[in-house]
């Protein structure tokens, strides 16, 4: 009853002012929502396929504005379902979907369990240093491959889901949190920081630029975007596995008996077998079209094309991709949260907020102003689902609001909020590509994911403003 009492709530609450009342209907139904995944009545595929049918249905009254209603042609229940479903298009929800397709494929062929096997032999010893290879293996692929998807749901994730049952750790079960729920947290949380170091590790990076470009007139190139944030990425990297260690501590720390047994189980499999072999080769095509294939072939089809052809050769067959309910289900959750958030920007919710926040900022010290403008670009992220649709909408608001405070360091504005982009993901179970992935492996249950989102955003963003403000200040 609560995610329905609060928008109904908020739905008898008269729209601000120059908000038109069908977008605070609108954002009514999406705060219900929102409201309905901390709390988990249902699934929350169950609960995004709800909303958007909820929208759909009332169309009329929080999706269009009169005007648009009013044109000769114009067909709102038509033109509803295509919104409605407009998320199942979008190109990172099926990479996200391929990513678990490549973990099935590991499992079936053998290859995860090996390389897992591997990984424990040489550093099972401690849980710790687990979580510090996966840091590593991340940190080496993120300036090569631009989209977080891929590199960590679709290269990272495929292993490491292998590691847990190594140590009687199981989704969705009380031993998730012996091993599994620290090593998937300590991955997503390394991501987001890699995603926040290098320009070229995350594609919304490409698009801030741009727009940096053409709106505040503020070139960032590679290397500036590097040392802007290497004081805290360079921290934050060496200290996560720790942090994570601390805050969700693994009920494993050590076991040396595990190796020797991880050593034996690989005397047992003996050598690469032919399915391992061909798995390997078309992993190895997906990452060099990942890294080097940007300009011919997009990331999401690349997944796709390696998709099909582990079913041409037989690595999976189409009964085992109908049989992973985690797939089909993130599929759906995802999808039908991408079209919600886009629909706030739709109804002109986010615009709104956006000026609303610039016109309050009058008046205020420019340095107090640039914080509470990086503050408040960080924690909308609540209401994306993409962090390619948070930057379009409301970076170049903020590049505005920015420039026209008297007194405004318009650059290091500019470069503080480029650099939350990548680190902003570690909010919500959907904020960013690979989020819905360490989401529904199962090892971190849906409380948890929101507490430590919640813990973790703050600590990545009290840590960019403390190092970042004085750092990007004495860059210039």
């Amino acid at each position: 009853m609560v995610p329905l009492l609060v928008a109904v709530v908020l739905a008898l609450i008269p729209a601000p002012e120059g908000l038109p009342q069908h977008a605070w209907y609108y954002f009514a139904i999406f705060a219900g929502v929102i409201v309905a995944l901390m709390l988990e009545p249902l699934p929350g595929a169950a609960i995004g396929v709800i909303g958007v049918t909820l929208a759909t249905v009332l169309c009329t009254f929080v999706l269009f504005a009169p005007d648009q209603l009013a044109k000769p042609g114009f067909k709102a229940p038509a033109e509803a379902l295509k919104w409605a479903l407009s998320g199942f298009s979008n190109g990172t929800v099926w990479l996200i979907f391929a990513a678990f397709m490549f973990a099935l494929g590991y499992d079936k062929a053998g290859l995860g369990r090996r390389i897992a096997l591997l990984l424990v032999k040489a550093l099972g010893r401690r849980t710790l240093t687990l979580g510090y290879a996966i840091a590593i293996a991340d940190l080496i692929l993120a300036p090569f491959t631009p989209s977080n998807t891929a590199r960590s749901g679709g290269t990272i994730f495929p292993v490491i889901r292998n590691l847990p049952p190594l140590y009687d750790s199981k989704p969705n079960d009380p031993s998730s949190r012996r091993i599994g729920g620290y090593l998937m947290w300590t991955a997503l949380a390394v991501t987001c920081v890699t995603s926040s170091m290098f320009l070229t590790a995350l594609a919304p990076n490409l698009l801030a630029v741009e727009l940096a470009k053409k709106i505040a007139k503020v070139d960032i190139s590679w290397t500036q975007w590097f040392m802007a944030f290497a004081p805290v990425g360079i921290l934050l990297l060496l200290v996560l596995p720790l942090l994570v260690y601390l805050i969700y501590p693994p009920e494993v720390k050590e076991g040396h008996e595990v190796p020797k047994w991880a050593g034996a189980e690989l005397d047992k499999m003996g050598a690469l077998t032919r399915r391992e072999v061909e798995l390997s080769v078309l992993v190895l095509i997906a990452l060099a079209l990942w890294i080097f294939g940007g300009a011919w072939v997009d990331a999401t089809t690349a997944a796709l094309v390696v998709v099909s052809l582990m079913l041409i050769v037989g690595v999976l067959t189409w009964d085992d991709m109908l049989a992973n309910k985690q797939a089909w289900n993130t599929l759906v959750w995802f999808a039908t949260l991408v079209a919600l958030a886009d629909g706030l920007g739709r109804t002109g919710f986010v615009g709104w907020f956006a000026k609303a926040l610039a016109g309050h900022l009058g008046g205020i010290a420019p340095t107090t102003a640039m914080i509470v403008l990086v503050l408040v670009f960080f924690f909308t992220h609540y209401m994306f689902a993409s962090i390619t649709a948070h930057t379009t909408a409301m970076l170049p608001v903020m590049l505005a609001a920015g420039a026209a405070i008297p007194g405004m360091p318009v650059a290091q504005l500019t470069m503080l909020l480029v650099l939350t982009l990548g680190i902003m993901g570690i909010l919500t179970p959907y904020a960013t590509g690979p989020s819905p992935v360490y989401y529904g492996s199962g090892y971190v249950s849906g409380r948890d994911f929101w507490r430590l989102g919640a813990i973790f955003g703050v600590i990545f963003i009290v840590a960019l403003l403390v190092i970042g403000v004085p750092w990007t200040a004495a860059m210039k």
